[in-house]
């Protein structure tokens, strides 16, 4: 019997250095710090526990491998969980020059299973090593060292070059700027973090104290390595706890939902970039071909866990996952055609947040039926999860609505205005009004008509995410199992914790390994054909 598909994935992800941008000649990042374990299957890291708070805690003691790239990430979490949230990327956390960003650590694990065993049960944590431990690694003569006490004001790096500029000032008024290059080899670090309101009482460092250096080596046996709870892994934990909420007196509501167990999280792109705009230079069109359209990691691990819920994360996630699964989108129409310069039509992808309206109040289905296969999942957009602005309660104007109520509502606009309540936005044109739920104490000191207008375009995303659940929940398209004490698997098998290249401590909770599997190519065939349908703009 061949490798089963979920299998397979570990090492063909793990492995692809196709993307010469990223692994070719220079690399545009990196190197990071890197470590792998003392041991196959540690058991700190399969008892992780979610938590919504911010967390930095130890976890376990790690052998420090130098510096490196940081690996390409298959899908976190269990292969057959019920949800399963999509973005573009993982997010290279180390390229920021801040004591933060000095810190950070990738895993670069000498055995495959380790590799497996570290993303089937990564959760809502990304790791670090002890700032100490960077410093002890200075190399000696690189340092800048600060001649007073003061504030470093601005840490600046050039998005496509090994590039700093380092804005500090002084208490007694002085400014310096120093600028900072370096290879792929010897990487700088900032070593204090950026306080641009030079704050008195929080000075950035002491008179002596190193701002930044060049570090090396990095090598080390018995190392802490530590928890940090991250923003974007957490996000969903809201909306699970929410729709425990909205469930009240069934049992799921007292289920100890969790992600990666009952929530899986997928890359569209498996390599990590600090960003996926513009100003990091990176061939978004080229990178999105080799991964998803030929390599089609993300389609395969979807065909295999046939999630019953998936949640696109933001509009850019939601373009790059159209440009294979259209054929398959066919009642949900998530854009609008424009002319370009040269009079032809393309495609633009709606708002955000109309997006998350559309598919939270009407189901809308990735439907794919070939042969004796079909995948029938519920698609959600929802706001990009790295940002917690997004998720607040809010009601968001268009620029011309926005010029519409001012006009309309004077003394209201000024009322909302003196409260603090119209938000900062510069990303698009939306104008975002903080409103603190329907119940909000300041409907007392508005208009009923004004009042009226903020909730027509009134959002609350957390509970929008999670009525779907619930939505999907009361369909029977996801069920509580209350022999797991956790939301039901999707059907079919799962060699990915048990298998003949490594059988995980723990085993598979859920029998999916018991299960007959597929013939061998069967899935690999309908990930083919699922691929040939689709289209790359």
């Amino acid at each position: 019997m061949k490798t089963p598909l979920e299998v397979k994935l570990v090492d063909d992800v793990r492995n692809c250095k196709t993307c010469q941008w990223f692994w070719g000649a220079t690399p545009p990042y990196g190197d990071f710090p890197v470590y792998d374990w003392n041991e196959d299957y540690p058991e700190a890291v399969r008892n992780q526990k979610q938590t919504t708070d911010y967390v930095k805690k130890p976890i376990i003691k790690v052998k420090a491998c130098g510096q490196g790239q940081v690996a390409p990430g298959v899908m976190h979490g269990c292969r057959k969980a019920p949800i399963m949230t999509i973005g573009i990327n993982p997010n290279m956390t180390a390229y920021f020059p801040s004591e933060t960003g000095a810190v950070w650590a990738y895993p670069d694990f000498g055995k495959s299973e380790r590799y497996a065993y570290y993303y089937r049960h990564h959760n809502v944590y990304q790791e670090s090593l002890d700032l100490d431990f960077i410093k002890e690694n200075i190399v000696s003569g690189t340092e800048i060292i600060a001649e007073q006490d003061g504030w470093l004001t601005g840490s600046n790096r050039c998005s496509d070059h090994r590039w700093l500029l380092l804005t500090i000032e002084y208490v007694d008024g002085s400014h310096k700027e120093v600028e900072v290059a370096w290879t792929d080899r010897l990487r700088f670090v900032v070593l204090v973090n950026t306080n641009s309101k030079k704050d008195p009482e929080k000075l950035s460092f002491k008179k002596g104290d190193v701002i930044g250096a060049k570090i090396a080596g990095l090598i080390g046996e018995n190392k802490q390595l530590y928890d940090n709870s991250t923003g974007y892994y957490q996000r969903y934990v809201y909306v699970l706890e929410r729709f425990k909420k909205l469930m009240a007196g069934q049992p799921v509501s007292e289920a100890d939902l969790s992600i990666s167990e009952d929530v899986a999280q997928h890359d569209m792109i498996a390599c990590a970039s600090p960003g996926w705009s513009s100003q990091y230079d990176i061939p978004t069109d080229r990178i999105t071909r080799n991964c998803v359209m030929n390599h089609a990691f993300l389609v395969s691990q979807l065909i295999q866990t046939k999630p019953s819920v998936i949640v696109i994360v933001g509009g850019s996630s939601l373009e790059m996952f159209a440009r294979v699964f259209a054929p398959f989108l066919t009642d949900f129409d998530y854009y609008y055609e424009v002319e370009n310069g040269a009079g032809e039509k393309i495609k633009v992808i709606k708002e955000t947040y109309q997006l998350l309206k559309e598919t939270t109040e009407k189901a809308k289905f990735l439907h794919i039926k070939i042969g004796n296969y079909e995948l029938k999942s519920r698609i959600v957009i929802s706001p990009h999860f790295s940002y917690p602005s997004n998720f607040v309660e809010q009601s968001r104007l268009s620029e011309t609505a926005w010029k519409a109520f001012q006009s309309d509502f004077v003394e209201d606009t000024q009322i909302l205005i003196k409260e603090g309540r119209v938000q900062e936005n510069s990303w698009n044109s939306i104008v975002p009004v903080r409103i603190c739920g329907k119940d909000d104490s300041i409907r007392e000191k508005l208009s009923s008509s004004a009042w009226d207008v903020l909730m027509a375009y009134y959002y609350d995303p957390i509970d929008m995410l999670a009525r779907v659940l619930q939505q999907e929940y009361n369909a029977g398209r996801i069920t509580y199992d209350a022999s797991i004490k956790r939301l039901k698997r999707t059907e079919g098998s799962c060699k990915f914790c048990v298998n003949n290249l490594w059988q995980f401590v723990e085993g598979c909770p859920y029998g999916k390994n018991t299960i007959t599997p597929p013939a061998d190519g069967e899935l690999e065939a309908i990930v083919r054909q699922v691929v040939d349908a689709g289209t790359v703009g």
